[in-house]
């Protein structure tokens, strides 16, 4: 089977969408609602349906020609012959570009569906549907693009989408009149500015040092010049192919740090989720945030050069071990910091930084194939989870719509009432909700404990093997992340509760009522998803196993790995001894499952227990910031030492990490004094003094002085002939005496 030949589709399909949409799709709607919207909605839905369509058969194209890649040239891009520089616009298909394309145009399409029961009755339906189609069409350039610079443009085009749909209820305000949905996508359009600025910088070297920016030349260009020891020349200066290669990955870890919201670029993610929260799932869970970890998987020759070239940051990290250090602080940071937050979308959106930190954590440490299987059933989990909150968050609008509507009715005419203000998304005014809704609850339990690491559901499998690589060659690491997965566990153990559990603490959730159809079945499907996800890079279960299948061939056992290793050089480089490719164990480790099974269960238990009928009330406080000792802690000389040692220090940490690190210095001192101030002074700087006084000042100056030589030149022309004939005779007197002075 040869499918390639449709590859271009796999664009040309939501490029279809948002034309539809953005060209007829808004008359539709306006002439008739409920028809309007099922063209606009499905056309954009099918138009993703036919990208995965086309997605699967690469794929199949890919088994059938032994995983060889392919390029699918579309247009001949940019070519300048005379300087031999040639950029087409071509598609790779290859086993991890076709991963990704799965992924996107998969949990995409569920999605789609999703959203047209999520934004029924917006005015703006089909505006929505033509940015998301938009954004597939560029998330699918970013995945599948044969170049760097395909790649960036991809990056940009998703940067641009993720602007237009967090602000896409631009004109809501909150109570104090702010425009927060407008803010959170200026923001997390400028912060990604500076990760987009490193990619740049980066490409720029990639050009300068290896003459191209194609994947394959690129790589093996790089490795050539490893091998001889090449010296890089810029101009007065030189570096050793070692310098260049680890300012490269460096570089690019200020674009995945951007992209992938990593430390110290996170703070666009939390503030995000004012969009829509089908853009929360499509874009902040399955699709743009894993940008970074793609980009970094994708340049895995890269990187692991860097890090055969040792410790060259400062003469004591290299920069694959940056990235892992990068990763697991903040997959430490974002959990501790989840343990603060009462939006039930906040809660995921810090979930999702910490479980990109695991991804990125472990590209860093040589485990590709971890991080990408991570990625893939964290798309199924947390777009599940993202769709239940929003499933949620639907029930509670419906439920404060009924109580508004009967509110409304009991007070008809009384001037003097005035409703409290109420947030659908605040877990302060939930509990109960199993009952209400509990389709919505039985799989928004599967997301959570598969985020949780519970097996055997598809998390446990994709965190345990980076655990168990962390465990195997990066001890530091697997500590952090370790202690990451049990805040994992601990705040999706509260989460459950405070929404699901316990007694209905507002009139809202009384009334809530489940989701329709068109929402729950494609969280049902990823339910699905996230229990079977793991057997797509089922480890080994004894070592016999993996000795009477030493190959490992693809199939329920490390399937993704013997797909993935047809794409990631590193392999065969590795096998071929130039590089020394850090190996995930092939056979399950019962010790890091044993252990980290059992602290997430305990932390599961330990957040019901906390919680357990508590708050009361919408008004009561948070129990976690009033622990109360076990009972056997108090039949143990334990309970002064808890209460006085152990509760207060955790409550300050909590506090301190969400309030004063993340929100006081990042959001506020970084975003607002170094990002915003800084580029606001440099545009001034710009415009009232580099262009007033330099650019204009250069360009006024060239033609007062050119004024005033013409003034000057005009006085000599008298129009007098006796002054013309002295000019020329003293310049004839002044050649005569230069050639006497020349030959004497």
């Amino acid at each position: 089977m040869n499918a390639y030949s449709l590859a271009p589709l796999l664009l040309l399909f939501p490029a279809i969408g948002v034309l539809f949409n953005g060209l007829i799709g808004r008359r539709f709607v306006e002439a008739d609602a409920k028809v309007g919207e099922r063209w606009s909605g499905w056309f954009a839905s099918l138009m993703a349906i036919g990208s995965f369509v086309i997605a699967v058969l690469l794929f199949l194209s890919l088994q059938a020609n032994e995983f060889q890649a392919m390029i699918v040239p579309i247009i001949d891009w940019i070519s300048i012959p005379s300087a031999n520089f040639y950029i087409p616009w071509a598609i790779r298909v290859d086993t991890l570009s076709v991963t990704m394309m799965l992924v996107v145009t998969g949990v995409g399409s569920l999605i789609h569906i999703y959203a047209i029961g999520y934004m029924h009755g917006d005015p703006n339906f089909s505006r929505f549907f033509t940015y998301f189609s938009l954004f597939i069409f560029f998330m699918l350039i970013l995945v599948s693009g044969s170049t760097y610079l395909v790649l960036f443009v991809g990056w940009e085009g998703v940067g641009l989408c993720s602007f237009l749909l967090i602000s896409f209820w631009f004109d809501r305000t909150n109570a104090a009149g702010k425009a927060m949905n407008a803010d959170a996508g200026r923001k997390a359009f400028i912060v990604n500015r500076v990760g987009d600025f490193g990619m740049i910088l980066a490409m720029f070297l990639m050009f300068w040092a290896f003459r191209s920016l194609e994947f394959g030349a690129v790589f093996n260009t790089a490795v050539e010049m490893f091998e001889q020891g090449h010296v890089v020349e810029f101009g007065l200066f030189s570096a050793p192919i070692g310098t260049v290669l680890t300012a490269i990955t460096a570089l690019f870890l200020l674009g995945a740090t951007g992209k992938s919201a990593q430390i110290p670029l996170y703070v666009w993610l939390p503030d995000a989720m004012a969009g829509p929260t089908p853009v929360s799932a499509l874009i902040h869970a399955a699709t743009m945030v894993t940008s970074g970890i793609y980009l970094i998987v994708r340049s895995n020759v890269l990187f692991e050069l860097a890090r055969e070239s040792g410790p060259v940051i400062f003469g004591v990290i290299s920069t694959p071990d940056l990235v892992a250090y990068v990763g697991a602080f903040t997959g430490l940071l974002a959990g501790l910091i989840a343990f603060t937050q009462f939006d039930i979308k906040k809660v995921l959106a810090y979930s999702t930084v910490s479980q990109l930190g695991f991804m990125i954590a472990a590209a860093g440490m040589g485990a590709y194939v971890a991080a990408m299987f991570h990625l893939v059933t964290h798309a199924f989990f947390k777009a599940l989870l993202f769709l239940g909150s929003g499933s949620v968050i639907h029930g509670m609008e419906h439920g404060h719509h009924h109580l508004h509507e009967h509110t409304h009715d009991d007070h008809h005419g009384d001037g003097h009432h005035e409703e409290a203000p109420f947030d659908p998304q605040d877990m302060r005014t939930m509990g109960g909700l199993r009952h209400k809704m509990p389709t919505t609850f039985w799989v928004y339990l599967v997301g959570a404990l598969a985020l949780s690491g519970i097996p055997p559901l598809a998390g446990f499998w994709s965190k345990d093997e980076i655990l168990a690589h962390g465990n195997e060659h990066a001890l530091v690491v697997y500590v952090i992340l370790a202690i990451a997965a049990v805040c994992t566990a601990f705040y999706m153990g509260r989460q459950l509760h405070m929404t699901f559990f316990g007694e209905p603490r507002h009139a809202a959730a009384e009334h809530a009522q489940e989701s329709p159809r068109l929402m729950t079945t494609p969280l049902i499907v990823l339910a699905g998803l996230a229990i079977v996800g793991g057997l797509l890079n089922l480890p080994y279960l004894t070592q016999a196993m993996a000795e009477a299948n030493h190959n490992h061939p693809a199939g329920i056992f490390l399937g993704l790995e013997g797909w993935l290793e047809h794409s990631i050089k590193s392999f065969e480089l590795s096998e071929e001894g130039i590089l020394h490719l850090p190996h995930t164990p092939i056979v399950l480790s019962p010790v890091v499952a044993g252990i980290s099974t059992l602290l997430a269960v305990l932390a599961l238990g330990g957040a019901f227990y906390v919680y357990r009928n508590k708050p009361e009330t919408a008004a009561d406080p948070d129990p976690l910031q009033k622990l109360k000792p076990l009972w056997w802690f108090r039949i143990l000389p334990f309970e002064t030492f808890y209460m006085k040692f152990i509760v207060p220090p955790f409550n300050w940490l909590a506090n301190w990490l969400a309030f004063a690190v993340d929100w006081n210095f990042w959001h506020d001192f970084v975003h607002n004094n170094l990002i915003r101030d800084m580029f606001v002074s440099f545009a001034t700087f710009l415009a009232d003094v580099f262009d007033k006084f330099g650019v204009d000042g250069t360009v006024n100056g060239i033609g007062s002085v050119t004024k005033g030589l013409a003034g000057g030149i005009r006085r000599t022309q008298t129009g007098f002939a006796r002054t013309y004939a002295l000019g020329v005779f003293l310049g004839a007197v002044a050649l005569l005496a230069y050639f006497l002075w020349v030959l004497y």
